[in-house]
């Protein structure tokens, strides 16, 4: 009733459906000929393939009945509709398909190209945020239903800079009638202990002395009263590490940097510039600290985030199914950036993860 007969080509009853990237052709034989149908896509160009022919079966199944020859077979051509001897049906469909593969490579390379301008563009360029605004310490009381992630987005702040600033964990989870204090920029506050000095702060999240007492207006780093709040600009709490973090919770890479075979025709060996991680629809993270500079659709790449760092560096994104952050914001280690997903030109849910520095790409896996 229902068969797949090759390349986007599938067979129901007497109808095949051919379904290209930027149109869907269907085909009616019968005993009186054969009719062919074409539909352009355009409406479906941001989903995937597979989406795309489950969309466009949709819309046949609403006109079907257009397509079936009733009464006499006339020889009259109307509205693009015409008949031919099902001997001639093979060519046309070995030619349709041909056109089809060719049209997909010539979309991922206008892809590639895209992405690349986008990559080696001096916009997305890492710089360093404006002149920094005078410190404000709000409070915030967690309410049922709240999570971290949340709460963050509302203030404008990284989930690291909350979770350092108040003991917590990186769990998104926390308890209601939590008080939570929260900096409105990046960085930690720290409540002086007994035995406390800027000097052990300073060593211990790798900040230079000189910038705690100028932030603070502290004259001696030996003597700070026991409870005075300190505040530890562009610090990060001890769990993140020192190079880059794996941008999602699970390891699992299914298609990795290097050469492979094209994934859609199963031919025509390309240089696959990333890896892809297996994680369905999960969160994905910054692998560092760095200013998103672009956040938006990429072509085939779907749904994507560039994130630049300093020293040259560039993280990718790809494939995401939602983005929760801005072009221009600045962003910590781990903080979540967006969904993965299956948007663009995609073969199943993951996220497209790919590691430029000083404009080349890299293999992830080396620094991760």
């Amino acid at each position: 009733m229902f068969n797949k007969k090759g390349f986007n080509t599938f067979k129901i009853w007497k109808y095949t459906i051919n379904v290209f990237t930027h149109d869907i052709v269907l085909i009616y034989s019968g005993k009186d000929g054969t009719h062919i149908k074409n539909i352009n896509k355009k409406h479906f160009f941001r989903l995937s393939r597979s989406v795309s022919m489950i969309c466009g079966f949709i819309i046949i199944s609403s006109i079907i009945l257009s397509a079936i020859p009733s009464g006499k077979v006339s020889d009259v051509i109307n509205d693009g509709d015409y008949i031919i001897s099902v001997e001639d049906l093979n060519d046309i469909s070995s030619n349709l398909l041909s056109a089809a593969k060719g049209a997909d490579i010539k979309d991922m390379e206008e892809d590639e190209i895209l992405k690349n301008k986008l990559l080696y563009s001096d916009k997305t360029n890492y710089s360093e945020p404006a002149a920094k605004t005078p410190l404000n310490i709000r409070f915030h009381k967690v309410k049922s239903g709240e999570s971290l992630s949340g709460i963050a987005k509302k203030y404008g702040i990284s989930m690291a800079t909350i979770s350092g600033s108040n003991n917590l964990n990186t769990n998104d989870n926390i308890a209601p009638g939590t008080a939570l204090m929260i900096p409105n920029r990046e960085g930690i506050l720290h409540k002086m202990k007994s035995g406390n000095n800027i000097a052990g702060l300073a060593s211990k999240y790798k900040i230079p002395v000189e910038k705690i007492l100028a932030e603070n207006n502290l004259k001696n780093p030996d003597f700070v009263p026991e409870n005075e709040v300190i505040f530890i600009p562009d610090a990060k709490p001890q769990n993140t590490v020192s190079g880059f973090l794996w941008p999602a919770n699970i390891r699992k890479v299914t298609n990795g940097y290097g050469w492979r075979k094209n994934p859609f025709t199963g031919k025509n060996k390309e240089f696959h510039k990333g890896m892809d991680i297996g994680v369905r629809y999960g969160w994905v993270r910054s692998t560092k600290y760095g200013k998103v500079t672009f956040a938006g659709w990429m072509g085939g790449y779907g749904n994507a985030v560039i994130i630049a760092h300093p020293g040259g560096w560039k993280s990718l994104y790809g494939h995401l199914s939602k983005i929760i952050v801005s072009e221009g914001q600045y962003v910590n280690q781990g903080q979540n950036i967006a969904v993965s997903g299956n948007s663009g030109r995609s073969t199943g849910p993951h996220v497209h993860f790919e590691l430029i520095k000083q404009g080349d790409h890299t293999n992830p896996k080396k620094y991760l």
